[in-house]
């Protein structure tokens, strides 16, 4: 009796490593289709990332940054649909979205996914670009720790509330002041109205607060008052922020990849929350705190020594929030 329950205890086990090695293979035999918006060096980042967790067979897609493209991309991707689409950025998003209503979906690189009704569907999940004020504002507390007020400018039509951004904010000490910006021409008097009331400006990636002519008036009145701006791409410290919190690009890619093998080994896209990047970048330009006389930690500086780097002034840091 002992000797057959033995031989039939390996029996199952041998067929639960069967079937689990068989589910894999499977899922590792399917095919995926990856969907670029355009051809930069932070969407190829990415793609990088997918392939370091994705095994399997894929089909590499490149829009071109042009809408009229994804008509012709998304027929030939019918002619062999595949088990699952990754997107990377918003228009190769946006595309797949609209065309592939049954197949799986998993984006990555896009801006407020909420904006654009990409994080509601039951054939899709993702990982957004943005950064979470959790993982931002002890990095301020630790750098600042003299600054009580944070400002924040942004419209309330495409940003939405900050109210989590003002629970995070008091939790470490600070006090947000936000100040509602529904119009580009109301940017100058929302600034002139917190800019003696605030330690820090903190500059979210709205379109309607961020745009050309208004960085060159955001920076100056900063400047003029030594106020320190904290912003989203390293394109911007050469523009007169002090410091930048931007995403790993290599880690999304590895985040949608995850994803996509879950999807692959039979969990479906609605049961999958979306995930929120989980590497930040830290950039600080000394140049011009050194100019304003600001107080900064140098020993939370020295600390951090492998997770933030001094910016060069001399380099051109690129764009890291697309359009598309």
């Amino acid at each position: 009796m002992i000797i057959r329950f033995q031989i039939r205890t390996i029996a199952v086990i041998f067929l639960m490593i069967i079937f689990f090695t068989l589910n894999l293979s499977q899922a590792y035999g399917m095919e995926i289709a990856v969907i670029r918006s355009q051809d930069l060096p932070i969407y190829q980042e990415a793609v990088a990332g997918i392939k370091s967790i994705y095994k399997g067979k894929f089909r590499e897609y490149n829009l071109k940054g042009d809408l009229d493209e994804s008509g012709n991309i998304v027929r030939e991707i019918r002619k062999h649909p595949p088990d699952a689409i990754i997107t990377v950025g918003l228009l190769a998003t946006v595309a797949a979205k609209d065309n592939f209503k049954s197949t799986p979906i998993v984006f990555c690189m896009v801006l407020n996914p909420d904006r654009f009704s990409i994080s509601s569907g039951n054939n899709i999940t993702g990982v957004p670009l943005n950064v979470s004020s959790s993982e931002t504002v002890p990095r301020l507390r630790e750098i600042f720790p003299s600054a009580k007020r944070i400002g924040i400018l942004y419209d309330p039509g495409k940003t939405g509330m900050v109210e989590q951004e003002r629970q995070v904010a008091q939790s470490w000490g600070f006090t947000l002041i936000a100040k509602e910006v529904p119009s580009v021409k109301m940017l100058p008097d929302a600034l002139r109205e917190i800019q003696h009331n605030i330690d820090l400006l903190w500059l979210i990636p709205d379109s309607t607060v961020v745009t050309p002519e208004s960085l060159e008036f955001i920076f100056l009145r900063a400047f003029e008052n030594n106020i320190p701006v904290i912003t989203f791409s390293k394109e911007l410290l050469s523009r007169g922020a002090v410091l930048t919190f931007s995403p790993d690009y290599h880690s999304i890619g590895e985040e949608a990849g995850r994803l996509v093998n879950h999807i692959l080994q039979g969990k479906k896209p609605a049961d999958l929350p979306i995930r929120p990047v989980k590497k930040i970048k830290t950039s600080i330009n000394l140049v011009v705190a050194k100019k304003m006389g600001l107080e900064i930690n140098q020993a939370a500086i020295y600390a951090m020594r492998d997770q933030i780097e001094i910016f060069n002034p001399g380099k051109t840091a690129r764009t890291n929030y697309p359009d598309r």
